[in-house]
């Protein structure tokens, strides 16, 4: 059901965006930086995507108060598959659940907000 709704999000965002590649991104030309936080296991996680005339450039992963060794530590593995999949539907990280969660929900509203 979850897949679903992402993937129903994922159209609606790129029918708000007028035109999607094969990878999520937009070619209209929305360009800059677009921000947004989710509460993980341990505080806030705020994901900030750099988008270039409508391509995915960047994804950075704050998630300072995340248990090290779990979520802080799937930080990376989250922001290469954000940029993998060009969008905030990624996998997560087994064993991370929160910090995942928290990471595809701060994802969603960044693209939600550069669809804007």
């Amino acid at each position: 059901m979850k897949k679903i709704l992402n993937t129903a999000l994922a159209l609606m965002l790129c029918a708000g965006m007028a035109a999607c590649s094969d990878s999520g991104s937009s070619s209209s030309g929305v360009s800059g930086d677009f921000s947004s936080t989710a509460v993980g296991y341990g505080g806030d996680v705020t994901v900030t995507i750099t988008m270039d005339n409508g391509t995915l450039k960047d994804v950075a992963i704050e998630g300072k108060d995340e248990t090290p060794a779990v979520g802080g530590a799937a930080l990376d593995t989250l922001k290469q598959q954000i940029l993998d999949a060009g969008s905030a539907e990624i996998d997560g990280v087994s064993g991370a659940t929160f910090t995942s969660n928290a990471v595809k929900e701060a994802a969603e509203a960044a693209f939600a907000d550069a669809a804007k």
